[in-house]
């Protein structure tokens, strides 16, 4: 039986369009007031390594990356009024 992979959670500042969301199939994206949480999986370091350069591309570098194991809990969301 294969690896189970990781789950990978993306902040960046601002909002995803439609366009840049069409460009991540298999994540989710959650909009909170001032940034943008991306949640999934990727296939290896090759294509984490393309969904970074794609952010950085469109202006919307990752400004944290969380990694967990995906029989963890998901990661709470941050709390509101959090110092950026």
């Amino acid at each position: 039986m294969g690896a189970v992979p990781d789950v990978y959670e993306f902040e960046i500042t601002g909002t995803v369009g439609p366009l840049i969301a069409s460009c991540l199939p298999g994540l989710s994206v959650v909009a909170e007031s001032a940034w943008t949480v991306l949640t999934g999986t990727v296939d290896g370091p090759d294509d984490l390594r393309r969904l970074l350069d794609l952010l950085d591309a469109h202006g919307k570098p990752a400004l944290d990356i969380r990694i967990s194991p995906r029989d963890d809990q998901p990661t709470a969301p941050h709390p509101q009024g959090r110092n950026d």
